[in-house]
Order: C-alpha cells, then sequence, then structure tokens
C-alpha cells in the first residue's frame, strides 16, 4: 500500500445508509423499485473499492469478478463466490420489470447487507 494514501469511505458509507432505508421498507412497487437501484449503487460502490484499494496494495484488476477474486486471495472479502452472486443479481436488476427477477434481487438485500458491512469494516482496519 502507497503510504499515507487512504480510501476515503464516505460515499460508500452513505450510499449504505440510503440502501438499509429502503431494503427495511419494501411495500410498495416504488420502494422496492428504489431498494433495487440502492443496492445497483452499492454494488458498482463495492467492487470499484476493492480494485482501488488492490490497485494500491500493487494488484493490477480488470473486471469485477478478477476483481472478487483477487479481494478473496488479499483477504479483503471472504468468498468470491458470494460477489459472484451479487454480481448476477445486479445483472439482472436491468429487468426488474420481471417480478420473479425482482424477487430474485430482493431475497439477496440481508446478505448483501451483511457482506457490504464486512467490507467496509474490513478496509477501514486496514488503513
Amino acid at each position: 500500500m502507497i503510504q499515507n494514501e487512504t480510501i476515503d469511505l464516505q460515499y460508500i458509507k452513505k450510499a449504505q445508509s440510503v440502501f438499509e432505508k429502503f431494503r427495511k421498507n419494501l411495500k410498495t412497487e416504488q420502494e422496492k423499485a428504489g431498494a433495487v437501484q440502492a443496492f445497483e449503487f452499492c454494488y458498482e460502490l463495492a467492487w470499484k473499492l476493492m480494485k482501488r484499494f488492490l490497485n494500491m496494495r500493487g494488484q493490477e484488476t480488470g473486471s469485477p469478478k478478477d476483481t472478487f477474486r483477487k479481494a478473496t486471495q488479499e483477504g479483503i472479502i471472504s468468498d468470491a463466490e458470494i460477489w459472484f452472486s451479487f454480481q448476477k443479481k445486479r445483472n439482472l436488476s436491468v429487468h426488474t420489470y420481471n417480478e420473479e427477477n425482482l424477487d430474485l434481487i430482493i431475497e439477496s438485500f440481508d446478505q448483501f447487507s451483511k457482506e457490504l458491512e464486512l467490507l467496509i469494516s474490513h478496509i477501514e482496519s486496514l488503513q
């Protein structure tokens, strides 16, 4: 890691806060759509956070899958497969007009919430 360089976590923490509010209120279609959008945003910030952190450690990454594999090897996340499943849900999110897809995405919110919290905590502890 480059000495004295840290990653600003304020944006992902703010996005996480918004996601948490939405995921706890899923009564209407509008709330569900908002929760999916908040999930998409957090997912994108999370994998780019991993990528940046790895780059600071001298690890070059490309795709999200490559980033998740290397993040697991570096101990930033515990299991790349979990993040691969989030990537699949993210890719499904463009088809949220399909009720079945919407339900699949929403089913992953609790696990995503937990993994996102672990990621942020882990990055904080390593800085």
